[in-house]
């Protein structure tokens, strides 16, 4: 049978099972092996081929794979697996079914393809230091047969590991969409918005090792991280020497900016951060947060001294009745975007409160 033929006649998934199951596989022990085991399977398909299996457009599949993040390749090349024809089967599926609309299915891909991308980029990063810093025989550092016993034999245990944390995830947002106030599909909320900033970064990026930098910046997202989720908030996103958060009332966004700053004080890597936040409605799209409460926010965070954090007169109102927190009006300062506007600098009194105390153990 020809080439053509073949093409012709193509079925999206592989009777033969090809890509198999990493429990009946040996481990990969070369990067074209470990290729095709990640790929569930070699290169079989054209991209006409694919489509027409699904019974969608080439356009549909363009865009689809554009939105992942793939590479773009010629529509005469054989490019693509069973595993890809699976995935475009089933995202089809579910827009033929209308359980989702094909603008929604074009979002959920491109989510994926953003975010698994820095995911990959992070997990090989972390594991090529760590490679570096290996002493053991396997850890040839820098090279790919190297790379490869490395990930081989962890691959399922990650696979499984990124399954159940996505369900985690998941189950997590179903409930809130339940919580009290939550409103199926609302796109705006009442929220806290945190920016915290480490100071004198880019003098520092310059004075320091490549190295030393990037131990400094991995260490301010662990502990950002840490301090934020046991703190009740959400990660939106990390900048280099800013992470953005939200939390769901002041006070919370209030005891992470407190941790956050004594931790960096004591810390021998880190320099000091200063913190910024204010309270309001916030619009939510695709994993992000916009608004002039998160404008406001990041504005706060330019008047913040070292070590301290400021927020606006609407969300210091808001604080008042919390005897633990003290308040300390500042001159008012030209806020591009607000006009005049006063800022207050929000600190701890000498008395505890557990609500302001977040604990890492």
């Amino acid at each position: 049978m020809s080439e053509a033929a073949q093409h012709d006649n193509a079925k999206p998934f592989d009777p033969d099972g090809l890509g198999g199951d990493l429990d009946d596989d040996p481990l990969p022990s070369t990067v074209d092996e470990l290729e095709t085991t990640l790929l569930q399977g070699p290169f079989r398909w054209r991209r006409r081929d694919v489509a027409r299996n699904a019974g969608v457009s080439v356009l549909s599949a363009r865009k689809l794979w554009r939105a992942l993040g793939f590479a773009s390749v010629d529509d005469d090349d054989v490019a693509f697996t069973d595993e890809d024809a699976d995935a475009l089967e089933r995202t089809a599926g579910m827009v033929r079914a209308q359980l989702i609309d094909e603008e929604t299915a074009i979002a959920f891909a491109r989510a994926l393809g953003q975010n698994t991308d820095r995911l990959v980029s992070w997990q090989v990063e972390a594991l090529l230091e760590h490679m570096v810093n290996c002493s053991h025989p396997d850890c040839a550092a820098g090279s790919a047969s190297g790379a490869v016993a490395h990930i081989g034999p962890i691959l399922e245990d990650l696979e499984h590991l990124l399954l159940y944390t996505w369900r985690r995830k998941l189950a997590a947002a179903v409930r809130q969409i339940e919580s009290p106030g939550e409103e199926p599909g609302a796109l705006t909320a009442d929220l806290s918005v945190g920016f915290v900033d480490l100071v004198s970064y880019t003098r520092l990026s310059q004075r320091i090792t490549q190295h030393d930098l990037g131990v400094m910046v991995q260490r301010f997202e662990a502990l950002a991280s840490d301090v934020i989720t046991a703190g009740m908030g959400r990660v939106i996103k990390t900048v280099g020497d800013e992470v953005l958060f939200t939390a769901p009332e002041p006070l919370d966004a209030v005891a992470i900016g407190l941790t956050l700053c004594e931790a960096t004080t004591d810390d021998a890597v880190l320099p000091p951060v200063r913190v910024g936040i204010s309270h309001g409605p916030v619009l939510r799209s695709l994993g992000d947060v916009y608004g002039s409460t998160v404008n406001m926010a990041s504005r706060m965070t330019t008047l913040a001294e070292p070590g301290t954090i400021a927020t606006d007169g609407y969300t210091a109102a808001m604080l008042t009745q919390f005897e633990s927190l003290v308040l300390t009006p500042q001159p008012r300062r030209k806020v591009r975007g607000f006009g005049l506007v006063r800022p207050f600098l929000v600190a701890r009194t000498d008395g505890r409160d557990d609500k302001l105390l977040i604990a890492l153990d």
